[in-house]
């Protein structure tokens, strides 16, 4: 799995590529813990590169969207395609976040 950053508009995107797994949660985990631990808390995670999300990389959601709340801040998805938005679904997470189709239709919402 690779995380690529970009800034646009005051928010900072964070696109996951490859898996989130057992084997990768941890990595990324860490990832979204220290971009809000320096403050970032308009943030836009951008699926559209993920392939797969276990239960354990759903876990690495609910962690991130506990800390951006306490801090008041806003985490949107994109990019969800049909396997992963399934699985978003199915776990009742498509409710904890605000799901836009792409990082554009984000920064306009």
């Amino acid at each position: 799995m690779n995380i690529a950053e970009t800034r646009r508009e005051g928010n900072l995107i964070v696109s996951p590529n490859g898996r989130i797994d057992s084997m990768t949660s941890g990595v990324f985990d860490r990832h979204l813990a220290a971009v809000i631990d320096r403050g970032d808390t308009n943030i836009i995670v951008d699926l559209a590169g993920l392939e797969y999300i276990s239960s354990t990389g759903l876990s690495v959601f609910l962690s991130a969207a506990k800390k951006i709340r306490a801090t008041g801040g806003r985490m949107a998805l994109t990019g969800l395609n049909s396997r992963i938005r399934l699985v978003f679904e199915m776990s009742g997470f498509l409710r904890l976040f605000p799901i836009y189709p792409t990082v554009d239709a984000a920064l306009a919402g």
